[in-house]
Order: C-alpha cells, then sequence, then structure tokens
C-alpha cells in the first residue's frame, strides 16, 4: 500500500490499495482513527487516483477534521493503561517498569516500541487469567489466545477454539477488557449472537450494557495513540 498527500495540503494523507477485483475508485474514513483509504482497479495510474482525491478535497478536509489528533507515543505523554492515566518518563531501568501512575522506560531504545511492548505483556497476562476463569465457569476449553492491533473487531473466537483479541484493550478499565474476554470466551458454547449467547455473556460477567456502550462510545479513542518509533 502506498501513501500520498493532497496537493497543497500535506495533513491530508490518503493511503492507495490497488485492486484486481476492483471495478470502480471508492474512498473510505475509518471511523476509528479517520484513517484515508483510495481504493481502485489495478489498471488505473496514480494520477487518475489523485485527481479523484482531490475532487473530494472539500469533503474530506470536513470530515477529517472531526476526529481528533493523533497521540504519538514519546516521553511526557500520558497513556491510559487499564483505564488510569500513565506518564510515560525516561529512567534508567532495563525495560519497562510501571511504578504508580507512571510508566519508566530505557532512555537508549525506542519509547514507542517499549511501550508497545510492555501494553502487550501486561495484555497477555490480564486475558490469560480472565479467559481461564471464565472457560473454567463455562465449561469450554480453549485452545490459544492471540493478541494482534485489530481495526474491525475487538476479539474473534475461531470454530477451533481459538481466541484473538486486540492488544489495544489494556488501554481501556479492566472491566471493558473482562467483558470484552466474556464476549468471545461465550462464543466456544454459542458461535452467534443469539439469546442464549448474551445470556451466556451475563452469567459470566454480570450485567453488561455499561461496558458495551463504553466501548461503542471510547474505543475508537484508543486507536488515536500510534506507536510508530
Amino acid at each position: 500500500m502506498t501513501k500520498f498527500f493532497l496537493q497543497d495540503d500535506p495533513d491530508i494523507e490518503i493511503f492507495l490499495r490497488k485492486n484486481n477485483k476492483s471495478r470502480r475508485i471508492t474512498l473510505r474514513i475509518s471511523a476509528l482513527d479517520g484513517k484515508i483509504t483510495l481504493t481502485g482497479p489495478s489498471n488505473l495510474d496514480f494520477e487518475e487516483f489523485r485527481k479523484f482525491a482531490e475532487s473530494k478535497k472539500s469533503w474530506l478536509k470536513s470530515k477529517k477534521g472531526s476526529f481528533q489528533p493523533p497521540i504519538f507515543v514519546s516521553e511526557g505523554i500520558k497513556i491510559p493503561i487499564l483505564g488510569a492515566e500513565t506518564k510515560v518518563l525516561y529512567c534508567r531501568v532495563q525495560k519497562p517498569k510501571k511504578i504508580g501512575n507512571v510508566l519508566y522506560v530505557n532512555k537508549r531504545h525506542p519509547i514507542a516500541n517499549q511501550v508497545k511492548k510492555y501494553l502487550i505483556e501486561i495484555c497477555a497476562v490480564h486475558l490469560d487469567y480472565i479467559c481461564n476463569e471464565f472457560s473454567e465457569r463455562l465449561g469450554s476449553k480453549f485452545h490459544k489466545i492471540t493478541l494482534r492491533d485489530t481495526r474491525s473487531r475487538w476479539g474473534s473466537c475461531s470454530a477451533d477454539a481459538n481466541l484473538m483479541f486486540s492488544w489495544r484493550l489494556v488501554m481501556a478499565p479492566e472491566d471493558i477488557l473482562a467483558y470484552v474476554a466474556a464476549h468471545e470466551v461465550a462464543h466456544l458454547k454459542h458461535m452467534n449472537h443469539s439469546k442464549e449467547f448474551w445470556e451466556t455473556v451475563e452469567f459470566l460477567f454480570g450485567p453488561y450494557k455499561k461496558e458495551k456502550a463504553w466501548l461503542k462510545q471510547n474505543g475508537p479513542s484508543l486507536y488515536r495513540y500510534k506507536f510508530e518509533s
């Protein structure tokens, strides 16, 4: 995937994706983080895509302005960890270490990489504990847990009992993480969203409507944090 910027407007970054199956050019803005993707037939040259994007400049600028700006993880930045605002600071540590509301990182290594790795490790620990607890209560075992930086879903459960979660969930309050875990573990018995499925979620987690609403309203904000070094 290549990217380019609108002429005379470097704030509008567009990612270009060519697809053999596409019959026309389409423009999409992610509801999560405002990422702009231009998709179209593989046989079109770059200038045709640029011309199409330029024709949508006013619309793109109005839409882009409705999204909160990204937060690039760096020294001094505050990032939520299990819902608690945590400041990232340099210190003489071998690896990231959280003390109170401060996450100390090594000055010799890229900060964003250290923070991302720390978040993934913490997320894995919490989800392993929670999912095992829920699966024992349900009487259905899962095979393994995989963490990814997904954009379309917070979690999934495969037909062969493998669970997948977005590691960004570790930035949400812990009860949100537990709710998503209960949701996916419940799929071990019900591979649908039937009444029985939601009853199982409530059996595992308890009343969940508040957490479900939080995720819908606040989930996109977790994608504001950028971990590019």
